[in-house]
């Protein structure tokens, strides 16, 4: 009795093992291409990179390819959790967004930006540490 049982786990495991091979990446997956998080938008993807008190932001079509900065205007503000939402400034260098953010003594900022890429608009909400 032992033989069968441990022969049907062994056949289970190896079965879900080869189904499984070739699959490199999870379906519906977001890449991020320069070490980010990417936060998926109705009609891009944006991805950003927190360095100190600067955010990089890269425009991203939903296949995960790098947009144009010509093709996406930012428009964006940050919020501490205690004040009032000021707004970004935008400046595009290396083919990223930069943004500096004023923490204004805060520990955390609340960052919006709303993406628009030909007249179409994705709104992205994310928060950034000290």
């Amino acid at each position: 009795m032992f033989k069968i049982i441990l022969t049907t786990v062994f056949m289970v495991v190896s079965i879900n093992t080869f189904a499984h091979e070739g699959h490199d990446e999870t379906p519906g997956a977001l890449k991020a291409n320069h070490g980010g998080v990417v936060k998926p938008g109705k009609v891009i993807n944006l991805e950003y990179v927190i360095k100190g008190d600067s955010v990089e932001l890269y425009p991203a079509s939903h296949e995960g390819a790098d947009l144009p900065l010509t093709d996406v205007v930012l428009t964006g503000t940050a919020k501490p959790s205690k004040g009032k939402a000021t707004p970004l400034k935008f400046e595009s260098k290396n083919g990223a967004y930069l943004a500096k953010v004023d923490f204004k003594g805060a520990y955390r900022v609340e960052v919006q930006v709303v993406a628009n890429n030909k007249g179409k608009k994705s709104t992205f909400k994310f928060q950034v540490e000290r």
